[in-house]
């Protein structure tokens, strides 16, 4: 599985942009990801933005470090939305997948 810029959860991501809100009341849909995380036996890519204001790196730090299987880190020096931009973007999948 190769997960680009992910998150531990949406509820925890939306009480960092929004603290005074009771998010966890609000959001119908949690997508916790961190509480299957570790039943999933699957190879991981986690390609992380270092300068992302959308999805700071600590919430893909604990969704890859709950990872049940194989894990891989590639820390891309982007913003949220060009981290396709980077060099290692492309290659750190080519790589990820042809070891599959």
């Amino acid at each position: 599985m190769i997960l680009i810029t992910p998150f531990d959860s949406l509820v925890a991501v939306a009480e960092r942009h929004y603290r005074v809100l009771p998010v966890r009341w609000l959001l119908r849909h949690r997508f916790d990801s961190l509480s299957i995380a570790p039943r999933i036996a699957a190879a991981l890519l986690c390609l992380v933005a270092t300068q992302d204001e959308v999805i700071p790196p600590e919430h893909a730090r604990r969704l890859h470090d709950a990872w049940g299987g194989p894990k891989q880190w590639v820390t891309l020096r982007a913003g949220h939305n060009s981290v396709d931009e980077q060099p290692e973007y492309w290659e750190s999948m080519r790589e990820f997948l042809a070891a599959r």
